[in-house]
């Protein structure tokens, strides 16, 4: 999605025209970053509970647009989060899109459990939640596939019915939920996440009863003696907890796995008009949605790890090659060096045989043999199969170069 300029009339028509969660989708931005595009261009948003109100039929006010003297305020860059994504990612969020658009059938109520036999992905986990040892009003599911889960009593049906139909969107898109021993994973391998399903618990401010006020009351007549007596060190010095830890029955879903820092959505929690399995299609294409990053993520650093792998032997190969070039010049003067010395001792032999007429002295034979036998040896360097012969044993000119840059693959810079 490209970036859109728009003007604040227009924005404003937008965002009064349907509710701020479609109108940020369509921009590409989360429902949070539209409203603070609003407050900066100062562009009225219906307030909370507008859409409901008028769904309902009941009054409802809009405010007016009041012009603004400031121009950068008429001109407004939208420029969505979903641009940052990789192109396979954003495929498949276009595909979670039109999956939604149908009218999905109403899910299950807070009190119903699931009509048929849970999914077979999370029989374990059902079958341990059922049987957990109840502790304080805690139902604890531990054990290989019990995806550790902590609930109150209350709540372990309902759980159990959001796990079973999170478990059957997630097979409508080809994947298997895989309880583990303290989470859920799902994988499409060799990519793989994995997401929590919490209970949120809330510190309550403990109420003493009569007989913990008691308590409290001897506990303190009993420090008080003690340190009469001089013994500080007298004991507890409360009877009762002062927060009271009270699971509220409000469930939260969260992927584990932090991808791309906030772009995409990795955690559902109940609120005050939705629940959690209403959000459970949603849920599963999120899933599915992060999935696709994980992999657009992996796919991302390999690139750049072969990339790396790719200069590093580039760079070696330059290294070699300027080594082989200074090798190759080292030869050349060794070559210019030897063709210099053959010319000088080839005139000198020429020199000293016109002066060797008659009876040389015997000094001056030895002499002129060994500067032929000089002259031989560095005419014999100077042949064709002399030159081909150092070249070959120096490695210098190959008739396969291994050190030449290797072609680009498809895709490499």
């Amino acid at each position: 999605m490209a970036q859109k300029i728009l003007t604040r009339r227009v924005l404003y028509e937008l965002v009064w025209s349907k509710p701020m969660t479609k109108v940020s989708e369509e921009l590409g931005l989360s429902d949070v970053g539209l409203k603070k595009v609003c407050t900066k261009h100062r562009v009225p948003a219906p307030p909370r509970g507008y859409w409901a109100k008028k769904d309902a039929g009941k009054p409802v006010k809009q405010t007016r647009l009041h012009e603004t003297a400031d121009p950068q305020d008429e001109r407004i860059v939208i420029r969505g989060q979903q641009d940052r994504l990789p192109e396979p990612v954003r495929a498949v969020l276009e595909q979670e899109r039109a999956r939604r658009k149908p009218k999905a059938p109403p899910q299950a109520t807070l009190e119903s459990a699931p009509a048929l036999a849970p999914h077979p992905s999370i029989t374990g986990a059902v079958r341990t939640l059922r049987a957990a040892k109840i502790v304080d009003g805690v139902a604890c599911a531990a054990g290989p596939s019990a995806c550790g889960i902590e609930v109150g009593i209350g709540s372990v049906e309902r759980v159990i019915a959001i796990l079973d139909s999170l478990a059957r969107e997630l097979e409508a898109r080809g994947l298997v939920l895989e309880p583990a021993a303290k989470c859920v994973s799902v994988s499409i391998p060799p990519d793989s996440l994995s997401f929590s399903l919490r209970e949120r618990i809330e510190a309550v401010k403990h109420v003493p009863t009569l007989e913990e006020l008691a308590t409290e009351t001897r506990l303190r007549e009993k420090r008080e003696r003690a340190i009469q007596r001089g013994q500080w060190d007298s004991g507890p010095e409360r009877a009762y907890p002062e927060f009271d830890h009270v699971r509220t029955g409000d469930l939260t879903i969260q992927i584990a796995d932090d991808y791309v820092g906030g772009l995409l959505r990795r955690t559902w929690r109940d609120g005050k008009r939705q629940r959690l399995e209403a959000l459970v299609p949603d849920i599963a294409g999120g899933i599915v949605l992060y999935l696709a990053g994980v992999k657009a993520r992996r796919e991302e650093y390999e690139a750049r790890q072969r990339e790396r792998q790719r200069q590093e032997a580039l760079h070696a190969l330059a290294k070699a090659r300027a080594a082989r070039e200074d090798r190759r010049l080292e030869f050349l003067g060794a070559y210019h060096s030897t063709a210099t010395e053959a010319a000088t001792v080839g005139a000198s032999l020429a020199r000293l045989r016109s002066v060797m007429a008659g009876d040389p002295p015997s000094e001056l034979v030895r002499f002129a043999a060994w500067t032929e036998a000089r002259l031989r040896n560095l005419q014999a360097r100077l042949t064709p199969d002399g030159l081909a012969a150092a070249l070959r044993n120096k490695d210098l000119f190959p008739e396969i170069d291994d050190l030449a840059i290797p072609k680009a693959e498809p895709g490499e810079r």
